[in-house]
């Protein structure tokens, strides 16, 4: 039932050379670029390239009392200067004590409250991870408006051509920024900082991911459309609603498939692709149908392919339900009741995943 269903969304051939030779794990590296260089140019679209420094400073650490004493909390002051023009922002991690190095998660995150108040950082910290956010919106509005912060840097006069990148290319940046920062913290382990984010958080992290491969895993939860849902046969969120609501996201060109994504060069198992051969996890919510959990599913089968050629195990084949949880691949699939909201059990599961 999966294959007919995962056939009847009618996908770019993902395991094609573009001179239609089959993708082996020796060409990989090739195909791996084509498939960037389409997203790049038709969906998240490209930052202009331009020479930049960074510094950063540590603005506050408290090693006493964060969560009774077993944990560590420090705030950072990240600066990029490009043609003479600085911008900072702040990031913030906190890791246990003890057993370092430690994992980390670097998540783009929806608030400028401290992990205390927005996250369950404690349960993180106890399941042996460090945890690491900014506040995406303190890189650059969620809006039009490229004026502002990091997008003014890139763009002076606020204004993009068809390819340029949008606000996710721009988060995804910072993320980037935040990582060269990571790694040369000896407390955290340089192999295991993985990349997650939730909704348009969730499409950054796959789009980081797939640009910066010093990830080492990459995490989506209920990315949906522009994310890791197929945009072919979408029943929830289509290309038409997301680039008028949210056309600043992505490249202008996206816009153009509006209502007629079965002429897009790619979908979004092209993007899932980008986290290859890292470890993949795609979470999705039983009631968010605006994401199409069905289509983010059928997305990690769509992938699979790929992660067998090169070595690896793909997703877990099994009947849709309201709750599921498939983690016998290197792609990993979790499914729970409930909606659009990154909770706690979700925490848990992507936890046991990347163990």
């Amino acid at each position: 039932m999966m294959k007919e269903l995962l056939d009847a969304r009618g996908l770019p051939e993902l395991m094609r050379m573009a001179d239609g030779s089959p993708v082996t794990a020796r060409n990989w590296p090739q195909r791996r670029q084509e498939i960037f260089g389409i997203l790049e140019d038709q969906l998240f679209g490209r930052l202009p390239q331009k020479p930049f420094t960074q510094s950063c400073e540590l603005v506050m650490e408290e090693r006493k009392y964060y969560h009774g004493g077993k944990s560590i909390l420090r705030v950072y002051k990240l600066t990029v200067e490009v043609e003479g023009k600085p911008f900072s922002w702040r990031f913030w991690y906190s890791i246990p004590k003890a057993n370092l190095p430690v994992p980390l998660f670097l998540l783009p995150c929806f608030t400028r409250l401290l992990p205390v108040d927005s996250l369950p950082t404690e349960e993180i910290i106890d399941g042996g991870y460090g945890i690491c956010c900014f506040d995406y919106q303190e890189v650059s509005s969620d809006d039009n408006d490229f004026t502002n912060g990091l997008a003014a840097l890139f763009y002076p006069y606020g204004v993009r051509r068809a390819h340029d990148g949008g606000k996710i290319a721009l988060w995804a940046w910072a993320a980037s920024r935040i990582l060269d920062q990571l790694l040369q913290m000896p407390e955290i382990d340089s192999q295991k900082i993985l990349i997650v984010g939730h909704s348009r958080l969730g499409k950054t992290a796959l789009w980081a991911g797939a640009t910066d491969p010093r990830f080492g895993g990459v995490i989506s939860v209920h990315s949906g459309c522009g994310g890791a849902a197929i945009a072919r046969g979408n029943t929830g969120e289509k290309v038409a609603d997301i680039t008028k609501n949210f056309g600043f996201w992505f490249a202008p060109a996206y816009a153009a498939y509006a209502g007629k994504e079965e002429t897009m060069p790619f979908d979004q198992h092209f993007l899932l692709a980008l986290a290859a051969p890292r470890r993949l996890y795609v979470e999705s919510a039983a009631g968010d149908l605006w994401a199409d959990p069905l289509g983010e599913y059928l997305d990690c089968l769509a992938v699979s392919p790929l992660y067998e050629t090169l070595g690896l195990r793909g997703a877990e084949v099994a009947e849709p339900q309201d709750n599921m949880l498939l983690h016998g691949g290197d792609v990993g699939y979790s499914r729970r009741p409930g909606t659009h909201f990154f909770t706690r059990l979700d925490w848990q599961r992507i936890m046991v995943f990347f163990r």
